[in-house]
């Protein structure tokens, strides 16, 4: 904004030289030669035949696009005529050839002309406060913009003293100048801006002007205020993108957070969202909202599309949404990508926790003794970390697995030293160790109970054998069988070791028939 595009300044200088060199010819009209009410006649406002007509001609070269041969022109007059015309006549003059050398872009000789035309006293009211309008633009150009202020707020106070409607541009100028200015003038800013843009109508809108009255609003905190008009902005240009995306962030400073979403989505929608920070925007927009679904599906479009790049960081956000949709299948190939890409065992550990809600715990197990071997965790997520692959290692293990329990309760010991997980540890361990004790108790109660039965089957063979003695007889194949089934059950327990050596085949002649 410091350095003004002067286009549309030229024409309007352009124009109104046009407008004094075709005057010069003839009485000016009522409305210009008239002065403000109240205030006394001017000088005499018409040019002798003479200087007319030489001005005529100038004007033409003018209109031929003949610049620099009327500047030689009209400064030639001057020289040659100065002195003998009257106040009128040396102000149109001045006037005409600042205009001419404002089509040039000598502005500063521009200015030096609109000066002498001021100090020559000899135009209407009215013409003098319009140079004071230009001499303001001039100043603007010039980066004088304490001189363009004074001289914008003079001609304005005059307009509006002589009823003269105060044009758009020159309240944009003011407001303009207002925030160049070291520090700027933020509050005097805004009321010429917003008489700018409040002064146009539906079919001559003016970006520039909406822009700097949105500038001046936002430094200014004036938030309702700059809603209103950005909310004008998106309608009258829907296409520009920095419009939605202001707007979008304005409800989300102010707290309107889903107006916020539904203004990043509606650009998103029609195709104006283009950088990666901008579709991540929407994409988080869908998770805080509850929608991860549609956030992963977004994302995964986009970085198939290649809008979104494929980082460590996008792939764990899509992860982590897919998660959210307990869509754990399709989270898991994702981060898995990530993590095998990663030198420290953040991504590894995320992996396991994945895994382990999708109960494959062989494969969490894996992830999580990955990432503790990696290292490069804070202390929360180590801790947890090995909390996680107690987990995963005791659900593995079967009722009878007591390695396995004893692998996992090593875990729980390791995560016991973090404060985060010591107390949730713990509490495994103490269940780890109730389940062994509850197994060990069960094993020795059978072996009680067993080595009970054994010795009452110890006692029944021995009084049995006994009794064949007496009888004088040898074993029957019940007894043989019977006698085989202790000695199979009950020799460790009973240490049996050599237990009956007798010959398997027992004399059949003893039997009895």
């Amino acid at each position: 904004m410091r350095k003004m595009r002067w286009k549309s300044v030229k024409v309007l200088l352009s124009a109104s030289a046009a407008a004094f060199a075709a005057g010069a010819l003839v009485a000016p009209s009522s409305v210009l030669a008239q002065e403000c009410p109240g205030e006394e006649g001017g000088p005499s406002s018409t040019l002798s035949p003479r200087i007319g007509q030489e001005l005529q001609k100038l004007y033409e070269l003018l209109q031929n696009d003949q610049q620099q041969a009327a500047i030689a022109g009209l400064q030639q007059l001057l020289a040659n005529r100065g002195g003998s015309m009257s106040p009128y006549e040396t102000a149109t003059v001045q006037e005409i050839l600042a205009s001419a050398y404002v089509q040039v872009e000598n502005f500063n000789a521009a200015r030096r002309s609109f000066q002498a035309a001021l100090d020559a006293n000899g135009l209407p009211p009215n013409r003098n406060n319009q140079i004071r309008y230009f001499i303001a633009q001039l100043q603007f150009q010039d980066g004088n913009y304490q001189a363009a202020i004074q001289g914008l707020n003079n001609w304005i106070a005059l307009a509006r003293r002589c009823n003269v409607p105060v044009d758009n541009s020159a309240w944009y100028l003011l407001g303009a100048a207002y925030t160049q200015v070291r520090p700027p003038q933020w509050r005097q800013a805004m009321t010429p801006a917003e008489n700018a843009v409040n002064g146009l109508d539906a079919a001559n809108l003016n970006k520039s002007y909406f822009d700097l009255l949105n500038l001046i609003y936002s430094e200014l905190n004036e938030n309702t205020k700059r809603g209103a008009l950005l909310e004008r902005m998106v309608n009258n240009w829907p296409g520009e993108k920095s419009y939605w995306t202001q707007l979008s962030g304005l409800y989300s400073q102010t707290g309107r957070d889903q107006d916020a979403f539904s203004v990043i989505e509606v650009a998103y929608r029609a195709g104006l969202l283009t950088t990666e920070g901008e579709l991540k925007t929407v994409v988080q927009y869908y998770s805080y909202f509850d929608n991860p679904y549609r956030g992963a599906k977004m994302l995964e479009r986009e970085m198939n599309a290649g809008n979104i790049r494929r980082t460590q960081d996008n792939l764990v956000l899509l992860s982590q949404l897919w998660s959210q949709s307990r869509e754990h299948k399709k989270s898991i190939p994702i981060l898995r990508e990530a993590a095998g890409n990663s030198s420290d065992g953040e991504l590894s550990y995320r992996l396991g926790m994945v895994l382990l809600a999708d109960e494959q715990y062989a494969a969490s197990q894996r992830a999580l003794e990955q990432a503790l071997n990696k290292g490069g965790m804070d202390r929360e997520d180590t801790g947890d970390a090995w909390l996680l692959l107690g987990t995963a290692r005791f659900s593995q293990a079967g009722p009878e697995d007591t390695a396995i329990w004893a692998r996992a309760r090593e875990a729980f010991v390791n995560a016991q030293r973090y404060q985060k997980s010591a107390q949730r540890a713990s509490q495994w361990i103490s269940y780890i160790d109730a389940v062994a004790q509850t197994y060990r108790d069960g094993i020795e109660l059978e072996r009680r109970q067993l080595l009970e039965r054994c010795q009452d089957d110890q006692t029944r063979l021995e009084q049995a054998e006994r009794i064949r003695d007496l009888q004088n007889r040898g074993m029957t194949d019940e007894e043989r069988e019977k006698e085989a089934e202790f000695v199979r059950d009950c020799s460790a327990i009973l240490n049996l070791d050599g237990y009956n050596d007798a010959p398997a085949g027992g004399d059949e002649g003893d039997t009895d028939e």
